[in-house]
This record gives C-alpha cells, sequence and structure tokens, in this order.
C-alpha cells in the first residue's frame, strides 16, 4: 500500500484536520469557551464548531494531559534535541520529557515506567528506538495499556518493535537504498562507497539497504565499493571514526576519480563526510538521515542565526550558495526538510490528537499522512511530495509500522 502525500484529502478530512491542528499546533491560541480561561490550547469541540459550553468544557477537560517523550542526547545528532527543545518551549508543562539512557535497557525501562506512572501522560514517544525500548513499552503497556506509544527510527528487528508500539515512524530505509543511489546516478557518479561497522550491518534494516543499494548500482553501471569503518561507539570512538572518514575518502577519491558519490550509516560520521567530500571535490548522494541540517552546516563552516535555526528553506539556500562559491553545484544534494525532525513533530502531532480524542486509532495511516505532509508543507515552506507507506520486508506487512521517502534536492 503507497499513499502518496498532497492535497488529495477529502473536505471531511480537511475539517477533521482543522480540529487536529487546532489542539496540537497551535499552542499560542487562547481558549474563551466555558468561562474564557486561557491555557494557551484551544478546545477541540470549539475548533469544530457548533459546541455548547458543556461540550467545550469537556473538551477543555480532554486537552488537560501531557506527552512523555524520551529522547536521545547531542551525541547521536543535534535535530532530536532541538526538536523536544522547541515542543517544549512553545507547550510548556503540557510535555514531559527524559533523555534516553544510551545501551542500558533497565534504565530504559525504569525512565519509561516512571514516565507513564502518572495519570495524566496519554502518550509515550521514544526517539529514537534502540534496543531495550521494546521489552520498555511491553511493560508499561501492563501497567498503563490505555496510554499511546510511538517511536521514531526504529534500531530493533522490526518484529519485535512492532510487537510492543502502536506507531513506528522511520524513513524507508530500503526504498533510500534504492532511491539514494538513482540520485547518484543523475548526479553523473561513476562509483558508490558505503561506510559502515559490523555492528551497523548486524541491523536487519540497515544490512537490507546496503544488500538493495548494491544490487541497484549493478543495475545502473556503478561500482559498488563497501568500506569497514570504526564504529563510534567502539574503544576509538566518534574521534576515531571521522579520522578515519576524513584520511579515506581523499583515498578513495584518487582511487576512483572525482566522481565517486560517498554515503555512511551513522550520525557522527555526517559532518566530516561533508566536509572531505567537498574538499575532494566528489558527490554526497545523501546523509544517513536526509536533512538539509545534517552535516552540511557545521561541515561546511555556515553560520545559522538563531531565528533561522529551524528553518529548512533558508538552510538549503545557504548550502546552494556555498556550493556554488566551492565550485559544487550539482554534486551533493539531500531531502527538503529535516526526516529526524519531521518524523518527531508528526508523531507528536498524532499523540495530541490521539489525546484529545480527534484521532480515536492507535494505528491510522490515513491521520498520518495528513499530518506529516502538513507538517513537511510547513517545514519546507513550499509544498512538499512526501510518500508514506506500510513498512513490508521479507513478506510480512507491519500494519503499525510507516516508512516515509521524499523527493530529493540537489543542492
Amino acid at each position: 500500500m503507497k499513499l502518496r502525500l498532497g492535497k488529495k484529502a477529502a473536505a471531511i478530512a480537511m475539517a477533521a484536520m482543522m480540529v487536529v491542528l487546532a489542539g496540537c499546533s497551535g499552542g499560542n491560541t487562547t481558549t474563551t469557551a466555558a468561562g474564557g480561561a486561557a491555557d494557551g490550547t484551544t478546545a477541540a469541540g470549539t475548533a469544530a464548531g457548533g459546541s455548547t459550553a458543556a461540550d467545550a468544557t469537556g473538551a477543555q477537560a480532554a486537552s488537560d494531559y501531557k506527552i512523555a517523550i524520551i529522547y536521545t542526547d547531542s551525541s547521536q545528532g543535534e535535530e532530536p534535541v532541538r526538536a523536544y527543545e522547541n515542543l517544549k518551549a512553545e507547550y510548556g508543562d503540557k510535555i514531559v520529557g527524559a533523555v534516553l539512557p544510551n545501551k542500558e535497557p533497565e534504565a530504559i525501562m525504569s525512565t519509561a515506567l516512571s514516565l507513564v506512572s502518572d495519570e495524566s501522560v496519554k502518550a509515550l514517544l521514544i526517539f529514537q528506538e534502540q534496543d531495550g525500548c521494546a521489552a520498555a513499552v511491553k511493560a508499561c503497556k501492563e501497567v498503563r495499556p490505555d496510554v499511546w506509544y510511538a517511536c521514531g527510527v526504529v534500531a530493533e528487528d522490526p518484529a519485535v518493535s512492532a510487537a510492543a508500539f502502536d506507531v513506528m515512524l522511520n524513513p524507508n530505509q530500503t526504498g533510500m537504498g534504492n532511491t539514494i543511489i538513482e540520485q547518484a546516478k543523475a548526479m553523473g557518479a561513476t562509483t558508490f562507497v558505503h561506510y559502515s561497522f559490523p555492528r551497523h550491518m548486524a541491523m536487519e534494516l540497515l544490512a537490507n539497504r546496503r544488500d538493495i543499494m548494491k544490487a541497484k548500482c549493478e543495475e545502473l553501471g556503478i561500482k559498488f565499493v563497501e568500506e569497514t569503518s570504526p564504529d563510534p561507539m567502539g574503544d576509538a570512538g566518534v574521534t576515531g571514526t571521522q579520522q578515519f572518514i576524513l584520511e579515506d575518502i581523499p583515498k578513495k577519491v584518487t582511487e576512483y576519480g572525482k566522481d565517486t558519490a560517498f554515503f555512511g550509516t551513522n550520525t557522527a560520521m555526517m559532518d566530516v563526510i561533508v566536509k572531505a567530500t567537498v574538499e575532494s571535490g566528489a558527490m554526497l548522494p545523501s546523509t544517513c538521515d536526509p536533512s538539509p541540517f545534517q552535516g552540511f552546516i557545521s561541515g561546511l563552516g555556515i553560520q545559522i542565526p538563531d531565528d533561522k535555526s529551524n528553518d529548512a528553506q533558508y538552510a538549503v539556500e545557504q548550502i546552494k550558495a556555498k556550493m556554488a562559491e566551492l565550485g559544487m553545484t550539482g554534486r551533493t544534494a539531500t531531502w527538503p526538510v529535516a526526516s529526524s525532525a519531521l518524523y518527531f513533530y508528526a508523531i507528536y502531532d498524532y499523540a495530541c490528537a490521539y489525546a484529545e480524542g480527534t484521532i480515536t486509532e492507535k494505528t491510522d495511516i490515513k491521520a498520518m499522512t495528513d499530518l506529516i505532509d502538513k507538517r513537511a508543507d510547513e517545514m519546507a515552506g513550499m509544498d512538499v511530495n512526501v510518500y508514506l507507506t506500510e513498512w513490508e520486508n521479507n513478506g510480512t506487512t507491519y500494519p503499525q509500522y510507516f516508512a516515509f521517502l521524499m523527493d530529493f534536492v540537489t543542492l
């Protein structure tokens, strides 16, 4: 099943989204129903129109809830942290959060159980999902089956995570296996270098994407080179991984030429991949989590004002200008919005709508389609083509696992 996001929703669906977005995205709207109390959240009943004072009071009570968020720290990329901070600044006490204990399953479970012990918490969101998260959610469901559980970027086996979460939202890793190579071909690449390490290649999704990339390269006449780098969580740490990339890319360009495209599977690689690729005059069809903010800003030394820190359109303009200055126009690409921020915000919007009753199903791909469509357009400052599907892998379909793709913007 494949749904192309856009403006195909029927009028009734659009009306429903007006209700959803009033509750989830309109944090600065004043509520005046039922006595004129103003708490920064619009009552869903009032937004729908025609409600009585009693209805408005009920809607106000329905909006008295919290969304719990567990998110990775900045060592795994700044965007999840920035997305959490932005939501917290806008919605205040409506959001409660905690940093995800890295590689500590028992601590993850303890953190999750602590958050859902608050009866006012109606949803638990985890960004980015890792080993131990599914077990933590299963434990939470034993005490709070009413809570909506969702995550973004899934590291555990899909069958394991799908047995726990109500919704999982992820860039379509296997789909990207095709689209990234197609983008590299369109840019003129003759060689494609894939950097990863055994821990990542033990993950089914990433290994499948690698295999698809290899097959697509063969189909399109591109030489595929698989290179093993140090693991940023290994003994050498992030510094060791980055030093390896900085030294290896120029060697590969010397060996295969400047029409060599590079790709890495880990966030910690992105700044140096951008830097080394541009300095070598090579190609970069995509970062691992496609985004104008991933790798490009710091890797190119671009200064982004604080008031533009979440403006994807502004970031794309600055990157394009820098690429033109460096004679690299047309040799790098990304998605027009930050994929990690997009799934973070879209899942949050769904959580609000579910808590308020404007979405009644825990797993509803049509509702998520509408929400991610609107968020993507807002973030990019233009209409964005986003393609949302139910995840299929090895003949199994996971109806609660939503995967998305976007068209690339060549920089």
